[in-house]
């Protein structure tokens, strides 16, 4: 018999590797305490199958034999399971976008406050990065009492935990210009940077799980960017309408590049820039 590797979905599997991806999911809910139910069969396939191919693991049988009896491989799936690409600006080309928004919403004299929710938001590159460019907005247009406040959520504590001290390797900041890293960053050492207070002091970080608890209010943008694509269609559906009812009306909803609006959300939320993913709640007539 021939054994297919690289199983795509969960329909690929013959009984016995079915049955075994089933024993897998179950261990990653009771024993990791990780809710993959929502997620979808071929993302928790590709990350198992880093797993695998470090142990070399050639089917679901071994490696959940495999991690039954090398406890340190516990930790190491579940780093893998969570894993997330994080930069500051990573791409660069939406948060110019981004940019000028943030620059119109604090340009405007009538306006005395903004907040944004950074979902998902890891280890807190993307609410960071984004207090910079408030920063920066505000001394150029000179508001200096401007009442700016970012919230940075995730359902992982661990990465909260990070995100609050606020220290980073030099490689997540090659996107930024040599002067804001010199402005808003504290060099450690060689490799380690910190994020200096007058950044810290806007951006605040809480537990939060997308799809059981009630969203955030009053918000002026969301960002919640390669975060969706791994709940199905209908959880996201779900979430969608969650930041349509976070959002202040002529607020803004910024998705990741391979991530689209669908269902109800698709009526309500308007196109403000289809190639960058970024969708805008209309004003109220």
């Amino acid at each position: 018999m021939v054994i297919n590797r690289n199983p795509e979905s969960i329909d690929d599997l013959d009984a016995i590797e079915k049955m075994y991806y089933k024993r897998l999911l179950n261990y990653i809910k009771t024993v990791l305490k990780i809710d993959v139910t929502q997620y979808k069969d071929n993302y928790i396939m590709r990350r198992l199958r880093v797993r695998m191919k470090a142990t070399k693991c050639n089917t679901f049988k071994e490696y959940y034999e495999y991690l039954r009896t090398h406890p340190e491989e516990k930790e190491k799936l579940e780093e893998t399971l969570t894993v997330n690409v994080t930069e500051f600006w990573r791409d660069i080309t939406v948060y110019k976008e981004i940019q000028k928004i943030i620059d119109n919403f604090v340009k405007d004299k009538s306006r005395k406050k903004l907040r944004i929710w950074s979902a998902g938001c890891s280890s807190g590159e993307e609410p960071y990065g984004v207090a910079i460019i408030v920063k920066e907005a505000m001394n150029k247009h000179n508001r200096k009492l401007f009442d700016a406040k970012i919230t940075g959520t995730d359902i992982d504590k661990e990465v909260l935990a990070k995100a609050r001290r606020g220290v980073y390797h030099i490689k997540q900041l090659k996107n930024l210009p040599p002067t804001i890293i010199q402005k808003y960053f504290t060099k450690l050492n060689e490799e380690e940077y910190m994020i200096k207070p007058e950044i810290k002091k806007i951006v605040t970080f809480k537990i939060h799980d997308l799809i059981k608890d009630p969203p955030l209010k009053n918000m002026d943008m969301i960002l919640c960017r390669n975060v969706i694509i791994y709940f199905d269609k209908k959880i996201q559906a779900e979430i969608f309408l969650k930041f349509y009812e976070a959002l202040n009306p002529g607020g803004f909803l910024i998705l990741g590049k391979t991530e689209i609006l669908h269902g109800k959300a698709k009526e309500l939320f308007k196109t403000y820039n289809a190639r960058e993913r970024i969708y805008q709640k209309p004003l109220e007539s």
